[in-house]
């Protein structure tokens, strides 16, 4: 068949999938967004892995975006894995009237990459209309990595970065995955040590992932709603795609939402197996409707939360969407992106990339008793400027056989 409708076949395979998930009632929590649901399984290119939005501690009037994609990219096969896709979106939604709908948006696309020692271009469309390009960075596996290549655009101030480097969250994945997975055996009831059985192994450090990130000025973002600013990630492609003689695929239709990420862990840790991509394809006004309320208030009770901390979780994640929020008049001030405790996730403060969300939201799950996975920051240090994220692991050299930083 010369000519493969993609949608009828993703279709296909995800009633498979989802049977499969029914007949096991298996749950997993790969990371805050990593590898979240069947179809992306199998669509790296679309899969989201964090979101990070935060005020520019080096200056406050400036807001950072950062949505990492494609999580476990090895050094050795940046050429091979170092591509974003040309058929993908790449969206920041951006709720700034105080409800669930996403009212402005910053948009990223690129074209097309072979990897090795090329480049690509991305094309950036800002809420106002602009737009502005920029190169990506060159992915290598020289023993050091290329410098990050930022553009500045003049006219509003506006950068953007793009390449391969280390993955910035951090978790001890098979902890969460064993504490979840005992919450599913016996609900009500977890083995809440699991979480840090393992004594703060980083399932995340040694590997990359894909960065797209964007700085721009608060007074772009704001709306009615004043200083609270709402930010959601979503990877969307077109309906229809299909693949012609020589592979290149031609894409038409209206945008679909492949993945999703507002606050972490909720999709991945709270939503059913069966629901995930489900929850993805849908929008956070869904959410403020109710749609996946019943599942999530199920989860949390199963981990043993009582009714006043589902409460509060609910109110994160369902009253307004799932959403993260970020109040721009909360000052944003430290190294690596920003740590002064009255700041950060949880505190209206957006996400930084050393907040320990993970203990953070185990906590409340918990109660309010301090749950930990005893991972309390990322293995390397994160820059004190755009694009704050750290260094790719690149190959190591040869002569000997040193640590390659993995946790598993």
């Amino acid at each position: 068949m010369n000519l493969v409708r993609r949608s009828a076949l993703v279709l296909s395979v995800l009633g498979l999938i989802v049977a499969f998930s029914v007949q096991f009632a298996t749950k997993k929590t790969a990371a805050s967004d990593h590898i979240d649901s069947p179809i992306l399984t199998q669509d790296r290119g679309a899969d989201l892995a964090d979101l990070y939005a935060f005020l520019d501690p080096n200056d406050n009037s400036k807001v950072v975006l950062i949505m990492s994609t494609q999580g476990f990219v090895v050094s050795g096969e940046h050429f091979g894995m170092s591509i974003f896709d040309p058929n993908i979106r790449y969206r920041f939604e951006i709720e700034n009237t105080g409800d669930a709908k996403p009212d402005a948006f910053i948009d990223v696309t690129y074209s097309r990459g072979i990897g090795r020692l090329t480049s690509q271009t991305a094309t950036i469309r800002l809420p106002d209309g602009k737009t502005l390009t920029a190169p990506t960075t060159i992915a290598t596996q020289n023993y050091s990595p290329n410098e990050p290549v930022t553009t500045t655009d003049p006219a509003t101030g506006a950068r953007f970065f793009a390449g391969v480097m280390d993955d910035p969250f951090f978790l001890d994945d098979t902890g969460a995955n064993r504490l979840v997975a005992s919450s599913l055996m016996h609900p009500g009831h977890p083995d809440k040590s699991l979480l840090g059985a393992r004594g703060g192994r980083d399932t995340y450090a040694g590997f990359n992932t894909l960065i797209t990130a964007v700085e721009v000025p608060v007074s772009m973002l704001r709306g009615p709603a004043g200083s609270v600013i709402g930010v959601n990630s979503v990877t969307q492609r077109h309906a229809i795609q299909t693949i012609g003689e020589n592979n290149e695929i031609r894409a038409s239709g209206d945008w679909k939402t492949v993945d999703r990420d507002g606050n972490p862990l909720i999709n991945n840790g709270l939503i059913p197996g069966p629901r995930k991509d489900e929850y993805n394809a849908s929008t956070t006004e869904d959410d403020a409707n109710g749609k996946f309320k019943a599942d999530l208030v199920k989860d949390i009770k199963n981990l043993g939360t009582d009714d006043a901390h589902i409460a509060m979780l609910a109110k994160i994640a369902v009253a307004k969407g799932d959403i993260l929020r970020l109040d721009t008049s909360v000052p944003n001030r430290g190294s690596g992106g920003g740590y002064n405790p009255n700041g950060g996730f949880g505190k209206m403060g957006g996400r930084r990339l050393r907040d320990d969300v993970v203990d953070i939201a185990f906590t409340v799950i918990n109660n309010g008793v301090p749950l930990t996975d005893h991972v309390n920051a990322n293995e390397k240090p994160f820059r004190n400027v755009f694009p704050f994220v750290a260094d790719p692991t690149q190959p190591f050299p040869p002569g000997h056989n040193p640590d390659d930083h993995t946790r598993q």
